[in-house]
């Protein structure tokens, strides 16, 4: 229960950070705005992919694949 606090706050710093990026590495086009890299990030990090949003960019899809790895990692810290 302690440590649930900590996990929020990084969950949290990481969707953000994530989120930064993806829109700012991908076109308007694809991305038009925060809410859609926010919803991306979420969905990404979970690790459900409802494939409505996809990275077009070589520097979206690193970023996207980072977080993917780093969302799998955050899953897998124990409580």
């Amino acid at each position: 229960v302690e440590a649930l606090p900590v996990l929020l706050y990084t969950m949290m710093v990481v969707v953000l950070a994530f989120a930064g990026l993806i829109y700012l590495a991908e076109p308007r086009a694809n991305i038009p705005g925060i809410a859609d890299a926010l919803w991306l990030t979420c969905v990404s990090m979970s690790t459900v992919g409802y494939g409505d949003l996809a990275p077009v960019s070589p520097w979206g899809k690193f970023w996207t694949a980072t977080l993917l790895v780093v969302g799998a990692l955050y899953m897998a810290i124990p409580i």
